[in-house]
């Protein structure tokens, strides 16, 4: 967390969260810890995709990190990585952690069966909350 607080400047930006993450965090009680918390799941994602041999090339914005009604965190991906991601018929599963000046994420990446039905089914509409 503390390299976060040393560049404030990336935060407002742009170039690492969406508007979206940037006001879920300002709601949390401990704002900092929670936007570690979503760098730490960017990073897993990323981290996760080039065990893969890696996707097209993306944003960490494109990389957004929503929740659903019970506050779970779940990846929401944009543009061609959204696509990719369809097309290759991959799950993603998300568990953020963070404690004191530490956080961490893990992302998991499932291949479906290509016999689970049609790109674009229920269950790749789950990282929509």
């Amino acid at each position: 967390m503390t390299e976060l607080r040393e560049k404030r400047h990336l935060l407002a930006s742009g170039a690492l969260f969406t508007e979206g993450e940037r006001a879920h965090c300002r709601s949390r009680p401990g704002p900092d810890a929670s936007l570690a918390g979503l760098f730490a799941a960017k990073e897993a994602f990323v981290k996760a995709l080039s065990s893969l041999g890696g996707g097209p090339a993306h944003t960490f914005p494109e990389v957004e990190v929503v929740h659903g009604p019970a506050g779970q965190p779940r990846l929401r991906l944009h543009g061609e990585l959204a696509a990719w991601r369809r097309e290759h018929r991959i799950d993603v599963e998300l568990s953020i952690s963070h404690t004191g000046d530490l956080a961490g994420a893990v992302v998991v990446l499932l291949a479906r069966p290509a016999d689970d039905g049609p790109a674009g089914s229920a269950r790749d509409r789950r990282d929509t909350p």
